[in-house]
Order: C-alpha cells, then structure tokens, then sequence
C-alpha cells in the first residue's frame, strides 16, 4: 500500500495520503482521522473481515449498508455513500466488490489471502479488558466497531496462549522487549511494580503487584488502564525472538498512543513504536500529543542534517548501547515520516500534508502543526504583552 485518495466518505470531503514508514494523522476530535485508519483496515483485510464475522454468526445478507454498521459501528451506515470514491495505489475500490469478495487480486496485485495484514490498536483499547481479562469478539453489543472486538479477541487469544501463566510477569518479562525498552517503561509507567496474572474466585486476572499488595484492573491508574492493551497488543506484534515480527502482519495502527500517560511516559511508548519500525512494519499514528509530533519533527531534522546517533540519545535520555545503536541508525538512515492534518471546514474535511512540520512555514497549518502548538505560542504572546504593559 503506498497511495490512498478518498473523497466524500463522511465527514471527509478529500484525503490524499502518500504513506510513510509511520504516517502521522493529526485534527480535532470528529474530523474522521478513526474513519480513514478503519477503512484502511477494511481495504486490506476485508476477506479476513468478512470471515471472521461470518464464523462468529454475524449476517449482512449482501447488503453494503448493514455491513458498513456491523464494520464502522452503530449509526455508521451512510457513511459510504453512492458519491464516495476509494482509490488505493490507483485502483478503484467499490464497496460491492468488497462485499461480494470479488476481484481482489486485481485490487491489491496478489494472491487472496485470509490472514490479516494490519494489526490495529484502537482508541477505545480499555474497553477490552473487563476486570483484567480481554473480552471476546462476541462478549461486545453488534453496535461495537470491528476493530475493537478484533483487537480485544486478539488479545484473549494472547492469553490463552500463555502469557505470564507460567510464574512469570507479564511485565517486566525477560527477553520480550529489549532491555533498554522495559527499563524506559517501568521507569516512566510501572515504577518498580509487575504485571501478573492471578487467579481471584476462579478466574484468572491481570492484576499489578506493587511491593506485595495485589491491585486489580480498576484500582490502577488510569495511565496504566491505558496503557495495558497497548502493552499487550505490542507483545502480540513483537515475539520473543529479539529482531522478529509476525509474518503476515505488515502495518499497524495505533490510536492515540500518548491517551492518559505523562509526557514521559509517552516518549517510552514513542520509543516502543520506532522499535516496531525497527522491526519491519510500517506505523500510521492518530494523535493530539505535541510530545509525540515534537519527537518526529527532531528526528526528521536530524535525519536532514544527516546527524549521528548520540543526538537521538539525548532526544530520548538514554545511555548509549549496542541493540539501541542499532535501532537509532536504522530510524535515521531508512525510515520515512509523513505527517497529515484532518483540517476541518465549514462545508466538510480536507485532508492536507504537513509533513514538513516547519515552524517557519507560511501555512500556518503546518507552522503550528495542526493547531497542536497555536496555545503555546498564544500563551507566550499573552504572557510578553501583559509584562511589556506593565513596563
């Protein structure tokens, strides 16, 4: 997939996107950012799609407006309407065909395939976890979006595979992450604590031990309730062989990352996300954190000034090492960040590329990156002029 152009489908009246290596999408809330990522999702995955809600009894009898509601969510059946248009990489996606599971070597040039290429983390992750434990595709109302029943179900598949039942943490888990990676997020998101997994009344939980005294799901905080699908949809993409990534699974979506975490915190998760570049797969982002746009627009002025490593371990407070050495030389030499702004109009959406992220750009969409930094250049304004007048 390297070319997406959309126009009129719901709120977005024209999107044009060229992807990165990690493509950044940036805009108020409502603009259609959750949309487009969902609809990316169902443009390379829809036979697996439409598999997995036949297999778990959900019916759309060939109908495109009830499968557009079971996919999108409840309400969401006019979203597609008969003056959309969906071209990837040039080739006309019509809604029927997806459907009827027509013609899809001709609309993704290869052979059909049933697995899922895109792993999507949702916006609403901590609702996957119901007291500790991921809640099952069918366990959501049929009005729940796909994505996030899909990206729960994942997750309970996760665990009953094993994971952390064997005596061992879930976090910190050796040999998962690299060390560097756990170190950042137990500094900056667990402090010291672990991640079990316990069995309460019979039933196996997540559960943190901090010092001895089990917490369960609903009394941590809510940085870690967040931040907890996260973690275990990263270990579901990252095996326990240190350099390897899921075969299939070539791009991933993770809604707003930095959602209730410190902007610490959220720089470990950033780091966690170059990893998964590092890795092989390619990332498109939905975020409102200046943190996180700060973070790329220093690395795309580093990887113009063709700057060396140690500049990117001062960026994240790192001390140096050969695994994360590595990691940096590959995000500076081979990676490509492209940023896109939902700007939002009177009659609609457009879709507009600030990859540059100049502060200096005439467009002042792009200057302030998508509105993300106009308060604090505002708040500065404010502040200079109040002390000038009282001069």
């Amino acid at each position: 997939m390297k070319h997406l152009k959309v126009a009129n489908l719901g709120q977005i009246n024209n999107a044009d996107i060229s992807f990165g290596d990690l493509t950044l999408f940036i805009g108020p809330q409502a603009t259609g950012k959750s949309i487009l990522l969902q609809l990316i999702k169902l443009l390379l995955d829809s036979e697996n799609i439409l598999n997995i809600l036949s297999k778990n009894g959900y019916q759309f009898k060939e109908d495109s407006a009830n499968l557009i509601e079971i996919y999108f969510g409840e309400g969401m059946r006019n979203l597609w309407g008969d003056n959309t248009q969906v071209f990837l990489n040039e080739q006309n996606i019509n809604l029927e065909d997806i459907l009827r599971r027509k013609k899809a070597q001709i609309l993704f040039r290869e052979t059909t395939r049933k697995k899922e290429q895109l792993f999507f983390v949702p916006a609403q992750r901590v609702l996957t976890l119901e007291n500790g434990w991921p809640r099952s595709f069918t366990n959501f109302d049929v009005g729940d979006p796909y994505v996030v029943r899909n990206f729960s179900e994942n997750l309970r598949l996760l665990m009953q595979q094993g994971l952390g039942s064997k005596g061992s943490a879930i976090f910190p888990q050796k040999g998962r992450l690299k060390q560097e990676l756990r170190d950042a997020l137990d500094a900056s998101i667990f402090h010291g604590a672990q991640v079990e997994l316990n069995t309460t009344g019979m039933r196996k939980r997540i559960q943190i031990n901090m010092k001895g005294n089990l917490l369960p799901f609903m009394a941590w905080s809510a940085g870690q309730r967040e931040f907890m699908p996260l973690l275990l949809g990263l270990y579901w993409l990252m095996p326990l062989s240190k350099a390897s990534k899921k075969s299939d699974i070539n791009w991933v979506v993770i809604e707003e990352p930095e959602m209730g975490l410190h902007p610490r915190a959220i720089l470990s998760v950033i780091l966690m996300c170059l990893e998964l570049l590092h890795r092989g797969y390619r990332l498109l982002i939905s975020t409102h954190s200046p943190v996180l746009l700060e973070a790329i627009w220093a690395i795309r002025n580093l990887q113009n000034n063709n700057s060396d490593v140690k500049y990117l371990y001062q960026l994240f407070d790192l001390k140096p090492s050969p695994p994360i050495t590595e990691l940096f030389e590959n995000i500076l030499k081979n990676k490509k960040f492209s940023t896109y702004y939902f700007d939002q109009k009177e009659d609609g959406v457009e879709v507009r590329d600030i990859s540059s992220l100049d502060p200096f750009d005439e467009d002042l969409s792009t200057a302030d990156w998508g509105g993300l930094t106009s308060f604090s250049s505002r708040a500065s304004e404010v502040v200079s002029q109040a002390i000038q007048d009282t001069l």
